[in-house]
């Protein structure tokens, strides 16, 4: 969404769109890192609280076109740092057989969001933006839903060496 409402944010549209380049170059670089420090579960809700606060002071300060180019690329790294840890994230998440299903189902719903995205853009102000924060919190509700596939196999791990079998005994 933030990509089709950029035509409506004050300032030279080019300079706005290299803004948004260099956020996302920020933004792939900030998703590895949390990737890499921090579970799947707080590196989206890092994220989640980067574009809630980038989206939140556009709907408190839209009116102010110097601050604007900022706040709005502040959206951007947290929403492309959702994204890029969705991606990076499917692995951890499910099993390996599971994979490839799991990727063509989250880039279908993906692309029906992509869609419905330039729809929305086109609202009037402030509604877009609404909708964005709604949107993120549905994605902060959603991480205390998600378990990684590594945290299943470890507790599954663990509870097979606490059992002790019997081995004659199931020949008898």
């Amino acid at each position: 969404m933030l990509t089709f409402y950029l035509k409506y944010f004050p300032g030279n549209i080019f300079q706005n769109s290299f803004c948004f380049a260099i956020s996302d170059l920020c933004a792939f670089v900030l998703a590895g890192v949390a990737l890499k420090t921090t579970t799947i579960q707080n590196g989206i809700r890092f994220a989640v609280c980067i574009a809630f606060s980038g989206g939140l002071l556009y709907l408190c300060l839209s009116e102010q076109p110097k601050i604007v180019p900022a706040v709005i690329c502040l959206a951007r790294v947290g929403q492309t740092m959702i994204f890029n840890i969705s991606v990076m994230a499917v692995s951890r998440l499910f099993p390996t057989q599971y994979v490839s299903t799991a990727y063509g189902c989250t880039n279908l719903v993906a692309h029906v969001f992509a869609c419905l995205s330039a729809l929305v853009a086109e609202i009037p102000n402030p509604l877009p933006f609404l909708i964005f924060e709604c949107l993120l919190v549905v994605a902060a509700l959603m991480t205390f839903k998600i378990t990684e596939v590594n945290s299943i196999e470890h507790k599954s791990k663990d509870q097979g060496k606490n059992e002790i079998v019997d081995l004659d005994a199931s020949f008898d």
